[in-house]
């Protein structure tokens, strides 16, 4: 029996805000690890837009990845079916996070990142970056229901997942690459105590990667005890 208009509205303000509250918790606690790092590694305290502006990729990242990692984790029985709606909700709030982080780094303080020339400076960095970003624009647009419908859903199905994960990996490159040489110099030397966020952040999306490909071949191998074939 589906749920009554008004259960189905109440429900999605509740995944909503909830959505929100994510973003706000996951944004805070980037802003606060920043501040600490820049404690041990500066030697003062201090936060600007900078540093929140930073809070902004990180936060993006994780929603986004725990958006999809909350598939892995339904189909191995780690997820309720309440917390598995949050996936879409999360995403969105992942993809405007990263866009604010887009806009914030280009526009807001053009001093740090101006444009074009820190682009085509950055241009490895950089181009997988847009390319996401272009991803998963389309992935905002394609959460509609109406489009949904027009594309059909075993089409629009794989378009998320496909799309999706190749715009995480996108995205990890180009937070490897930014953060390459900081990654290397810690590992050397772990001077500054705590890490750059980015490399947490960038293991985070290989493990959701790793988890769907597990999801993937533990449902080929269903599968194939069934006599069934995998598609």
């Amino acid at each position: 029996m589906k749920p009554s208009p008004t259960k189905r509205q109440a429900l999605l303000i509740k995944l909503r805000w909830t959505a929100v509250f994510y973003s706000i918790a996951a944004g805070v606690l980037s802003a606060v690890y920043f501040v600490l790092r820049q404690r041990f590694k500066d030697g003062f305290w201090g936060f600007d837009f900078y540093l929140t502006n930073k809070a902004f990729s990180i936060a993006s990242l994780f929603l986004i990845g725990l958006s999809m990692a909350l598939s892995g984790l339904r189909y191995f029985g780690k997820v309720s079916p309440e917390k598995f709606a949050l996936r879409k909700h999360l995403g969105l709030a992942g993809f405007f996070l990263g866009l604010a982080h887009g806009v914030a780094s280009h526009v807001l303080i053009p001093e740090e990142f101006p444009w074009p020339g820190w682009v085509l400076e950055n241009l490895w960095s950089s181009l997988p970056a847009f390319a996401a970003l272009l991803v998963f624009t389309l992935m905002a647009i394609a959460s509609s229901a109406k489009v949904k419908g027009r594309m059909g859903g075993e089409r629009w199905r794989l378009f998320l997942r496909y799309g999706g994960y190749a715009a995480l990996i996108m995205v990890a490159a180009h937070a490897g690459i930014l953060k390459w040489e900081s990654w290397v110099k810690y590992m050397g030397s772990f001077s500054s105590v705590l890490p750059s966020l980015s490399l947490p952040a960038v293991v985070f999306c290989f493990f959701v990667v790793v988890l769907r490909l597990a999801m993937a071949y533990s449902k080929r191998r269903r599968n194939l005890r069934k006599g069934g074939s995998y598609g």
